[in-house]
């Protein structure tokens, strides 16, 4: 169930990073910048609350948060290295 909640949480960080203009992993992301900024808080509420459900308060909010925290550091790193690929 760590894993699940931990992936979750990192999808909700991956619709947030998508709709950031800055991003280049999807160029049609901008369009539909609404639908993914929405899509993240209910996908954020889903892996805190398993995670709580499965292993308490605060250690639950806590290993969502960490998920998603890991994927917002990861996903522009990944940008960059994609980019630098694309460059040579």
């Amino acid at each position: 169930m760590n894993w699940i909640c931990i992936g979750v949480a990192a999808l909700a960080a991956l619709c947030l990073y998508l709709a950031s203009p800055h991003q280049r992993l999807w160029g049609a992301a901008p369009k539909r910048a609404r639908l993914l900024n929405w899509l993240a808080v209910p996908l954020g509420v889903v892996a805190i609350a398993s995670a709580t459900a499965s292993y308490g308060g605060w250690c639950g909010v806590f290993i969502a948060l960490s998920g998603f925290m890991a994927a917002l550091v990861a996903l522009p790193c990944l940008d960059a290295w994609l980019g630098a690929r694309h460059a040579r």
